[in-house]
């Protein structure tokens, strides 16, 4: 029976009783065979195994492949003949056979390095394991056409890499143990050939040298490891390494350290840390488990859930240590919702999280947050975090990471040669450039995240926590949502964790947002939930008095449980206080006893009390410290306190930083942070309660004076970096009853939330400030303050609601009234120009119309050129939607020529695009409605280019909306009309412009009848037209409703073509818009003249009305088309003369435009009523083409033939 030996570990080997198989037809052949062999414990469809190596190939082909790729296979490896084969092939599934006569070194390997097995077998497993560990998995092996398959590969090699060090690691420390130094030296040295910046690996290599008598070669050993760091993560050698090279420098004897098998060499956590962590293995496994999934590829959420104290964020802390040093190459980042400030910090965690990923880390790592070990993983990752940022979330930049800082970082850690970095420039000085962008729509903020992070995992897997759910703002919530959806096939596990009492109290008396997302993930992921308050709380009473040397008794314990109920932080602080009281006390061994006047009834009976007694026995200096650090929150800053308590600043950092935190275990350092020149020392109460119960006992008066000081304060330190608190400060002069500054920085707030697309926190920011201001008396200065929030609070509102959304109406009138109060102020012309571009969307025309009068007369008085600009540009499309074609073109060239490209690139009109991509679309319309087409054209591109040059996206989408699509439909070039707007559709998907799918959607749908296209194209636009109603949008309703019905005739559809018109016409009626009456008209002849001849009289009306309509209008297109489609009438009536008469003149105007449909339709009818005869020799000439097949142009889309006569088409 044959043999097969597969060997993947190092480079691809394979052989058949020993002979080496070289008759693979190709390296795609070869990834089939590896793919099996390592993951032979599950079937793999056939379309699965295709699509993973010929993932460009139609399915067909792809399968097609598979099949020969198969059949080279086993004709290689001998499938056929071997008893029993080596692979199960049947129909639909292929798998390895795991009981055929095979060998596999990766699963040699791996069983070798799971062998619990202790003693000398256990060293000879690992040593049989890195024997058979030749190298990488498939080194040097790639199929660059198959990423999905490199990447299981890069998966592969990590996860076998990281085994194959920890064996490296468990060896040396054996040996050493064992004083074999030589040869704990050369599985030392393999190690860092795999890992060359591993500095615990440097440091064993030194003392072994060192303790083997090599002294000059352990400190030469030092040098190196200096230069790998330097070299490779930009930093210098931990303490314990340089402490170590000056023992060997110095001749000073050198310790081994006990270091048993399985246990990690690198220093564990002090023993007082450690002891706050017991009793919870239960819930590590299951999060242990969670994490294998995310690791295999399958991303996961989970929640952990708890009251306050029971110890949610010590379970992911130590979750986290134990994963990192598991596993080499998973990175975890966290952030903290504030139960002060998150519920209107918009994307507070998110925005932690995605710093610390790009290395914004030295403040945590200094202020002792995270650990060093921690601080070089994440340093490790920072070019792979910057360049997915770049590449994945552009405008992430300066919205979730500051720029400036970020080019900062990215100097110090990361090579000049790297690709992205020029990029990075442009980005961060883009941003510096347009700081009030507010382009980015909030689903794709939430995609650039999502695709950021993604994009990471593929290289490092992630741990993301997000601490404190329960006051997590809105957009996090959804943020959090929408990346838990698109987890598949990522290596990420998101850990939630909150207090379920709170979450299930609501907020704002609806209920709390979590609750929906929850049971979304519980349906998609099944039960995510580790609940510690069905933990054992006697096991955690148990195991933390065990975690210290005691001879405490079965009643101890007893009584302990009964009072505390196994609650962590009620008996952590339970017992610390009967310590500190000496009613537990040391005996002569060091083990705790009871003591003899331990009296269970003099002690606490709840938390709050456990914490009173603990502060209650500080110095009444440091409880006032901690009063003032409760005002600040949960975080709080040093500096600040020193400011409000009158303290030199490294007093009160002594205070905090020794015996509050070292004996008392009240705070603990958090951050350190630089500003302006200035040093920020941020620490944190180790407990919310601690926090919470210092801050309740304030008064009233104490409470408001404190948070006026502590304001004050801040305002102070951080200067002109105030942005970065603002809604810190908003709720210091709110509580402090200061409302003024809390309106004004709840301004700031808001318009901070809106540039990060988070409209809800924005609306509440701007409703909060006015409803403060309601409570002041009514004098100019509230007015002002009122009138800059009520202006402000539009644009959140047509965001999240729509154009035409009341409360935004409302808004905008209630500024009105203020702007009469205060007289004549700089506001009350933006206040007109918002009011009309609220009225004017949704087809107030008339009313839209007086406001730009107001405007054009304001703009006037003041004599400012860029409001002039703006009125002259309002006058233009008012007048437009209103018929008046040649006043309105009128004001829009005013408005251009008053642009300065130097003062104006940033004047916008208010519903978001550029004033001068806007009038020239809108002037491309209006060149074409008074008969001039080439012009129109060109304006059309000016403006698209002029809207790509802004790098404006929603500019863009305007000019291509309203300049290119719908000229290009007008002119008849159907196919450039449908190419921009599927460019259109994309940028919808790119940047979640509603709007623009609706545009995007209408005039696809109009192209494509117009090319032959019928089903589809009315589909299109019926989906267009119902879009355009759902955002709010009236505007232009009734040509959204002529393209549907022209569809609607082109597609023999009578009856839902008169259906549209009808409506249309009735919307011209009541909203005044007229600038499409002339073709409605038209539309409605033409559809009644295809009932029947008996309609021709009623038709004709309909044409001769819509021909008055255009001449009032000197809209000559509209003209053209009417006359052109009366002169078919007439002519098939046998009125051949009068028709070639009227068409003449009409056609005879024209001085441009000759090559665009309707001209070329008007002459082809001219030739015919000039030639009788013509028509019919053309109709014998017709295309030859099969019946219900619309022709096909020479780019492949279909057309209208040319030879038809003029009347038919």
């Amino acid at each position: 029976m044959a043999h097969l030996s597969l060997y993947l570990l190092g480079t691809f080997q394979v052989t058949l009783d020993g002979k080496p198989v070289t008759s693979f037809k190709s390296n795609k052949v070869r990834a089939l065979l590896a793919y099996l062999a390592v993951e032979a414990n599950r079937l793999h469809r056939r379309e699965t195994l295709a699509g993973l190596l010929w993932p460009k190939w139609p399915d067909r082909d792809a399968l097609s492949n598979l099949r020969y790729a198969l059949y080279d296979l086993r004709r290689a490896i001998g499938d056929h003949t071997a008893e029993p084969p080596f692979l199960k092939v049947t129909r639909d599934t292929l798998q390895f056979n795991t009981a055929s006569d095979y060998s596999l070194d990766v699963t040699a390997f791996e069983q070798r390095i799971t062998s619990q097995r202790i003693g000398e077998s256990a060293i000879s497993s690992l040593q049989s394991a890195i024997s058979l560990y030749r190298g990488p998995f498939l080194e040097g092996f790639s199929i660059g056409d198959s990423p999905a398959f490199e990447e299981w590969v890069l998966f592969e090699r990590e996860r076998l890499e990281r085994q194959a060090l920890d064996a490296l690691r468990r060896l040396a420390a054996i040996h050493e143990q064992c004083g074999e130094y030589e040869q704990a030296q050369r599985y030392v040295r393999r190690q860092l050939e795999l890992e060359p910046w591993q500095e615990e690996a440097h440091q064993q290599l030194m003392r072994l040298l060192a303790l083997s008598g090599q002294r000059s070669a352990a400190l030469a050993q030092y040098e190196v490891c200096r230069r790998l760091l330097a070299e490779g993560l930009g930093i210098e050698p931990a303490r314990g390494t340089t402490a170590l090279y000056e023992q060997i420098k110095a001749g000073s004897r050198l310790q081994v350290p006990d270091s048993r098998l399985g246990v990690r060499l690198s220093t564990l956590q002090p023993a007082t840390q450690l002891t706050s962590f017991v009793a919870r293995e239960q819930e590590l496994m299951r999060l242990d488990g969670f994490l294998e999934t995310a690791l295999a590829g399958q991303g996961q959420v989970v929640f952990v859930t708890g009251d306050a104290g029971s110890g949610k964020t010590a379970l992911v802390d130590e979750f986290i240590r134990r994963s990192m040093e598991t596993h080499g190459d998973v990175v975890a980042a966290g952030g903290n919702c504030n139960a002060h400030t998150g519920i209107g910090d918009p994307y507070l965690p998110f925005r932690e999280i995605v710093q610390l990923l790009t290395g914004d880390i030295e403040a945590k790592r200094a202020g002792g947050a995270i650990t060093r070990e921690h601080a070089l993983r994440l340093w490790a990752v920072l070019p792979d975090a910057v360049q997915a940022l770049v590449d994945a979330g552009p405008n992430l930049i300066d919205l979730f990471v500051p720029g400036a800082a970020l080019v900062l970082r990215v100097e110090a850690f990361v090579p000049r040669g790297a690709i992205w970095r020029a990029r990075l420039d442009d980005l961060v000085q883009r941003a510096v450039l347009h700081p009030d962008s507010t382009d980015l729509q909030q689903v794709n903020l939430f995609e650039q995240i999502t695709r950021v992070l993604q994009s990471l995992a593929r290289q490092h897997p992630l741990i993301l926590v997000l601490d404190d759910l329960q006051w997590a703002d809105t957009g996090s919530i959804s943020l959090l949502f929408h990346l838990g959806r698109r987890l598949a096939g990522s290596r990420i596990l998101v850990i939630g964790a909150y207090r379920p009492g709170e979450v299930a109290l609501g907020r704002g008396g609806e209920r709390h947002p979590l609750e929906h997302i929850i049971n979304e993930f519980q349906r998609d992921f099944g039960d995510i939930q580790v609940d510690l308050a069905q933990a054992d709380g006697r096991q955690f009473v148990e195991a933390f008095l065990d975690s210290e040397p005691n001879r405490l008794s079965a009643a101890f314990r007893e009584t302990l449980y009964r009072h505390t109920n196994g609650h962590p932080l009620f008996t952590v602080e339970l017992v610390r206080g009967l310590q500190e009281r000496g009613d537990l006390v040391r005996d002569e061994a060091g083990r705790w006893v009871e003591g003899p006047t331990l009296d269970w009834e003099r002690l606490p009976a709840r938390v709050e009390a456990a914490i009173a007694e603990h502060i209650g026995c500080l110095p009444a200096e440091w409880q006032e410290m901690l009063k003032i650090a409760s005002v600040e929150g949960e975080e709080f800053t040093a500096e600040i306190v020193a400011r409000v308590q009158g303290l030199d600043e490294e007093e009160v950092i002594r205070h905090l930083s020794g015996a509050l935190n070292k004996r008392y275990r009240m705070v603990v350092a958090q951050s350190l942070l630089r500003l302006t020149g200035r040093r920020l020392s941020r620490y944190r109460f180790r407990h919310y309660l601690f926090q919470k119960y210092l801050y309740n006992r304030l008064d009233e008066v104490e409470r408001a004076r404190l948070h006026e000081a502590v304001g004050n304060a801040l305002e102070t330190l951080y200067g002109e970096n105030k942005a970065e608190i603002v809604v810190q400060l908003a709720r210091h002069f709110e509580a402090a009853g200061m409302v003024n500054k809390a309106a004004d920085y709840l301004l700031q707030a808001g318009k901070r939330a809106v540039q990060m697309s988070a409209h809800k926190e924005a609306i509440a920011h701007y409703t909060r400030g006015i409803e403060l201001l309601r409570t002041q008396p009514d004098t100019p200065e509230r007015a002002r303050r009122e009138l800059a929030l009520q202006i402000a609070l539009g644009t959140p509102l047509q965001a999240l609601k729509s154009y035409g959304a009341p409360e935004r109406g409302r808004a905008y009138a209630r500024a009105r009234e203020l702007c009469q109060q205060i007289g004549q102020t700089p506001e009350v012309f933006q206040t007109l120009l918002l009011e009309w571009s609220f009225d004017m969307p949704r087809a107030k025309h008339r009313k839209a119309f007086d406001l730009a009068e107001q405007l054009f007369d304001l703009a006037r008085q003041m004599q400012d050129p860029a409001q002039l600009a703006l009125a002259h540009a309002a006058l233009g499309i008012s007048l437009l939607y209103l018929g008046e074609f040649t006043r309105s073109r009128l004001h829009l060239e005013q408005a251009l020529a008053g642009y300065d490209p130097q003062r104006h690139h940033s004047l916008v009109i208010p519903v978001g695009q550029d004033m001068k991509v806007t009038s020239l679309s809108y002037l491309s319309w209006i060149l074409w409605f008074l008969g001039y087409p080439d012009q129109a054209l060109r304006r059309a591109r000016e403006a698209i280019t002029l809207a790509r040059e802004l790098d404006h996206p929603y500019s863009l989408g305007f000019a291509l909306g309203i300049a290119g699509c719908v000229t290009h439909l007008r002119c008849g070039k159907y196919d450039v009309a449908l190419a921009e707007a599927e460019t259109l559709l994309r940028l919808w998907n790119e940047q979640g412009f509603a709007l623009y799918r609706a545009w995007g959607m209408c005039v696809k749908g109009r192209a494509l009848t117009e090319q032959g296209w019928m089903e589809e194209g009315i589909a299109n636009l019926r989906e267009g037209v119902a879009a355009c109603k759902s955002v709010g949008i009236i505007a232009s309703h009734t040509q959204q409703l002529a393209n549907f019905a022209e569809a609607c005739k082109n597609a023999g559809q009578i009856e839902e073509g008169l259906s549209a018109v009808a409506e249309a016409l009735a919307l011209v009626e009541e909203t005044g818009e007229r600038h499409f009456e002339a073709e409605l008209y038209l539309l409605r002849g033409e559809l009644m003249l295809m009932m029947g001849d008996d309609n021709q009289a009623e038709a004709e009306n309909c044409l001769r009305h819509a021909i008055e309509i255009a001449r009032r209008q000197q809209a000559k297109s509209w003209e053209l088309r009417a006359v052109t489609a009366l002169c078919c009438l007439w002519q098939k009536q046998g009125q051949r003369e009068k028709a070639r008469k009227l068409l003449a003149s009409t056609y005879g105007w024209f001085t441009e435009g000759f090559d665009t449909l309707d001209l070329r339709k008007a002459k082809t009818l001219l030739e015919e009523l000039a030639h009788p005869g013509t028509d019919r020799k053309r109709r014998h000439r017709g295309d030859e083409r099969v019946d219900g097949e619309p022709a096909v142009s020479s780019n492949g889309s279909p057309t209208v033939s040319l030879t038809t006569p003029a009347c038919e088409r």
